[in-house]
């Protein structure tokens, strides 16, 4: 007998792919924001070091956080892990993997965002306008909408 498609995610299953993005934001976003005072000391994806003496967020570490594909590694290993099965979905349950993954990715680069606005030279946010993240965040929703399609080609 051939199994049904899940229609839908259970809670425990929203819950598992919400803990994802919080752990990456843990280990990978958070000590960006004690960059000022603690240095900065983490691994690339590829396991390669990033580290930075303590400072301001402005110049090389700036560079480092958002114009050298650091975030972009991770979130693609999520997409891709995460839409592997969406085959066995009916719509409704893709729809939903794919909106639990796309608040993931936009809570991942807001809190980038935020960090970025506090992290300044002068150390006064208010000076500052927010970076936009429209783009990195639609980069990256079309990467997951990519592997959501792959992942359905495959299973027919």
């Amino acid at each position: 007998m051939a199994r049904q498609p899940v229609l839908s995610l259970d809670p425990a299953e929203r819950h598992r792919l919400r803990q994802r993005f919080f752990a990456l934001i843990w280990d990978q976003v958070r000590p960006w924001a004690y960059m000022d005072t603690d240095g900065l000391d983490l691994k690339r994806f590829d396991g390669s070091p990033l580290s930075f003496a303590p400072a301001s967020m402005d110049g090389a570490p700036r560079q480092a956080m958002w114009e050298s594909n650091y975030i972009e590694p991770f979130l693609e290993a999520i997409c891709h892990e995460e839409t592997k099965h969406a085959a066995a979905l009916a719509e409704p349950g893709r729809a939903e993997l794919r909106e639990v993954l796309a608040v993931g990715v936009a809570r991942v680069y807001l809190t980038m965002r935020e960090i970025d606005w506090y992290m300044h030279e002068d150390g006064v946010a208010a000076h500052h306008f927010k970076r936009d993240v429209k783009a990195e965040v639609a980069n990256m929703l079309a990467y997951l909408d990519r592997c959501l399609t792959e992942a359905s080609a495959r299973a027919a």
